[in-house]
């Protein structure tokens, strides 16, 4: 841990401002370029491969039938399952301990299908799943930049995540997701753990008592830090002094963060920070 105060208290209040409006969509000071982000790095992003493979198979089978309880069946999962690697989760481990693969148990491949029905990619329609003009243009390689950018913004400002974790802390850190996104820009150069990005990274004040400690990073790990990663924005390695479930994975700044993210804010004194 570090008695540092956090990394956007050194922003003018205009900016942090400009980092957390409009609700509910990017933010101002935040500047997407997906023509800066090259096809080839894009392509091998995991969400991207799983979002073509559903795609793809979506079109294939012109639409996908859902279970009664809404679910993707078993062999679409499959599909996706077997085909795509995800940062914090042992395949292995998955296969060990079913016998068969439901949605569930491919968090991965549920986790892309709702946002790309977010990002109105995917349509539902009387039980089946449909790819979109939009989702089927998106099929294209050359595609993959502004298909990551579309999963990107749905993955944050279109889907509440805490809709995938049992964690109380309602919507928080979501809120501030522009905030915590600058923050990381300027302290996740090297390999850090929640531990440390989370009081480094977001607005803590804005929780509130009483509240478990371990919360927070908790919130941040499966939040903020796995979907980055998901998406390519991080790097995540699996720490060799905490092995286990991939919550207390290192991450640090992929490529693609700068590439894909911009930034428009100043700092406290008058200097510009754009980058």
């Amino acid at each position: 841990m570090t008695d540092l105060p956090p990394a956007w208290t050194c922003l003018q209040p205009s900016s942090v401002k400009a980092l957390l409006e409009p609700p509910g969509r990017v933010p101002q000071a935040i500047r997407l370029t997906p023509d800066r982000v090259p096809v080839e790095a894009a392509l091998q992003v995991p969400m991207v491969i799983a979002a073509r493979l559903l795609l793809g198979l979506a079109v294939e089978k012109d639409g996908l039938v859902l279970t009664p309880a809404g679910a993707l069946k078993r062999a679409d999962v499959w599909h996706v399952f077997d085909r795509t690697e995800w940062p914090g989760y042992d395949k292995a481990a998955t296969l060990a301990m079913n016998k068969v693969i439901n949605e569930d148990d491919a968090y991965g491949v549920l986790f892309t299908r709702i946002v790309l029905q977010a990002a109105r990619l995917l349509r539902k329609r009387s039980g089946v799943l449909k790819a979109s003009k939009a989702g089927k243009a998106m099929l294209a390689s050359e595609a993959a930049p502004a298909l990551l950018t579309a999963l990107f913004e749905a993955t944050f400002w279109k889907v509440n995540l805490q809709d995938f974790d049992r964690n109380p802390l309602e919507f928080w850190p979501q809120h501030h997701m522009g905030v915590i996104l600058w923050s990381l820009s300027v302290t996740a150069h090297r390999w850090s753990r929640s531990a440390v990005l989370t009081p480094a990274c977001t607005i803590m004040e804005t929780i509130g008592d009483p509240i478990a400690p371990d919360f927070p990073e908790f919130a941040m790990t499966t939040r903020v830090l796995r979907p980055l990663s998901w998406l390519g924005i991080l790097e995540s390695r699996r720490s060799e002094e905490r092995p286990g479930s991939g919550l207390d994975d290192d991450v640090r700044k992929a490529p693609l963060f700068d590439q894909l993210l911009g930034f428009e804010v100043e700092l406290k004194g008058g200097s510009e920070a754009r980058h």
